[in-house]
């Protein structure tokens, strides 16, 4: 798969879903994707996930690709980050993570992925038609 086949904003989508549902290292796998082609937001994203497992090297280099001016798409200002920033540190300290996300039984779709992947893969397998569909019928509720 190439950088143009990849539907970038679909992997990002995926990811927090993965996220969401507690497949964690597949939602790394796939922010990793997306922010390898450059998608600011999952960088973000991965820069939270390091943060909240303590791995604050691996926060700082995704922080960087989020503010780095070398991709295509403008940076975002500092304005904004900060604004972001400040909202993961309360929800940090305020244990608001802790709170389940409405998901609408999405998980059953992303377990149903994650059980038909290959051999002990610990990687849920790229999504499908099946969870696409469920996905566009939750977020028109």
């Amino acid at each position: 798969m190439t950088v143009d086949q990849l539907d970038v904003d679909g992997a990002l989508v995926f990811a927090c879903l993965l996220y969401l549902t507690d497949h964690r290292e597949s939602a790394q796998f796939w922010w990793q994707l997306a922010a390898g082609a450059g998608h600011r937001a999952a960088a973000y994203c991965l820069h939270l996930h390091h943060l909240a497992l303590g791995e604050t090297r691996e926060a700082r280099h995704w922080l960087h690709e989020v503010t780095d001016d070398v991709l295509d798409s403008e940076a975002p200002d500092d304005t904004f980050l900060a604004t972001l920033e400040a909202v993961a540190t309360y929800v940090r300290r305020t244990g608001s993570s802790l709170a389940s996300a409405p998901t609408g039984g999405l998980e059953m779709e992303v377990d149903r992925l994650a059980t038909t992947g290959t051999g002990s893969c610990i990687i849920v397998q790229r999504p499908d038609q099946r969870l696409a569909d469920r996905l566009h019928d939750f977020t028109r509720r």
